[in-house]
């Protein structure tokens, strides 16, 4: 494998805005200590980073996989002091996973389901995404929001995991604008949706062929 770089710092300044967290500040003096398990339930994502924010940490988190990585099918426990963590899994691509906050105490964190298939969504405009809907076709409404509190940054790419089926989806900006909406996405095993601008997706098509 190729050896892990500083570079993750770049998308993880991203991130600050994707999760709204950062270090706690919390009581370092207290021994006791607490377990987080992280498994893999994917069936060909690797995790290769785990970034830990929480107590004793610095203002970036820490990626407390170092240089060993997280194969599908398996399972990695960290064991740290007592405290309240957030846990930011990546893949080498730093596209962001499935994520879980406020653990403060033993926790075990599944990664994807084999009963699930992974949808990764990149945010390749200038805005950031607030709200993303991905609704079975079938149904009438657009359902709850699948950001929650949280946003997809611009240039951030993540993860989400969802039965196999048709499904209609929309994503908004924070000003209320939609960016992408698409029906009758069939998604039967790993699909990949790039949102991107759509005034730069109209002045391409009204672009017109060069004369040879």
């Amino acid at each position: 494998m190729v050896k892990k770089t500083i570079a993750v710092l770049i998308c993880i300044s991203s991130l600050f805005l994707l999760f709204g967290c950062g270090n706690n500040d919390l009581d370092q003096g207290n021994e006791n200590e607490i377990t987080i398990e992280v498994a893999n339930k994917t069936e060909d994502i690797t995790i290769s980073y785990a970034l830990f924010y929480g107590t004793g940490m610095d203002e970036w988190g820490e990626d407390l996989l170092g240089e060993e990585v997280i194969e599908p099918g398996e399972t990695v426990s960290f064991v740290l002091p007592e405290g309240e963590y957030t846990v930011i899994p990546m893949t080498f691509e730093y596209f962001v996973l499935p994520a879980a906050r406020n653990i403060s105490e033993d926790f075990r964190m599944e990664v994807g389901n084999e009963d699930k298939v992974p949808i990764l969504v990149t945010n390749d405009t200038e805005v950031d995404i607030g709200f993303l809907y991905i609704s079975p076709t079938e149904s009438e409404d657009w359902g709850e929001n699948w950001l929650g509190d949280e946003v997809i940054p611009a240039g951030i790419s993540k993860f989400f995991f969802a039965e196999p089926d048709t499904y209609d989806l929309m994503a908004i900006d924070l000003e209320g604008e939609t960016v992408i909406e698409e029906y009758e996405i069939e998604v039967d095993g790993e699909r990949h949706f790039v949102i991107e601008d759509l005034n730069e997706e109209d002045e391409a098509e009204d672009e017109e062929p060069e004369e040879e």
